[in-house]
């Protein structure tokens, strides 16, 4: 029997593009940055570039770029940079010559010296959280309000007649059953001139007949039945 053929080598892979060429052997386009007082400065290294080849959007904290390479199939340089700042977009331009396209990104705050362009060469602050407003019901010491409340009035020193009617409710509250007895029917058929915490002596009183005191000063007694004033 006839040796069968050799079996043809497997292709053995292309190496890989190095990571600073392009697959059409272009090195990688360099870049670099640096900074005035008021702007920020990024450097593309890319030649022999036309306006129409570039197109660039700037965000506060954001710029990116994309370049049609020239002399080439189709081929472009994008990049997107995160920035360390915030910039204005309305402040920022693209020039391009024909060895470089710069990017001139102004600073929201001037005077800021970046120590970086990204903010991932930052140290990470600690986040601080904010304190808004809230619209959640909070929930309220009832008791407490209550006690702050009574002391509150319990402070208070009332005046004239005020005083007076303060120191009979006082009175009224914490008196027996007889007392209290006694001193709504002294008031009452006195018409306000008698008010007597005696039980016994209100009970055989007769305040609107012959124990009846003066009047007021200045004011006479009214018969109800009559209308008439009583000597």
């Amino acid at each position: 029997e006839a040796p069968k053929p050799a079996a043809a080598p497997a292709p053995v892979p292309e190496p890989a593009a190095e990571a600073n060429r392009a697959i059409s052997g272009r090195p990688k386009i360099r870049h670099e940055w640096y900074q005035s007082t008021s702007h920020v400065m990024i450097t593309i290294f890319a030649k022999k570039c036309t306006k129409d080849d570039v197109n660039v959007e700037f965000e506060d904290r954001q710029v990116g770029v994309n370049i049609k390479l020239p002399g080439s199939d189709g081929e472009e340089y994008q990049q997107e940079w995160s920035l360390a700042f915030p910039v204005d977009p309305a402040g920022c331009s693209c020039e391009v010559t024909p060895v470089k396209v710069e990017l001139k990104l102004k600073k929201l705050e001037a005077d800021n010296h970046w120590k970086s362009l990204e903010p991932k060469d930052l140290p990470i602050a600690a986040e601080v959280p904010a304190a808004y407003p809230t619209s959640r019901p909070q929930k309220k010491d009832w008791a407490s309000i209550d006690k702050e409340i009574d002391a509150e009035l319990k402070a208070e020193k009332p005046e004239g007649e005020e005083a007076l009617n303060t120191l009979f409710r006082q009175i009224y509250s914490n008196a027996s059953e007889d007392t209290r007895r006694a001193m709504v029917k002294s008031f009452q058929t006195s018409g306000g001139t008698v008010l007597s915490t005696n039980w016994d002596e209100v009970a055989r009183a007769d305040y609107e007949g012959k124990d009846r005191p003066s009047a007021p000063e200045g004011q006479v007694w009214i018969d109800p039945k009559t209308g008439k004033s009583k000597q």
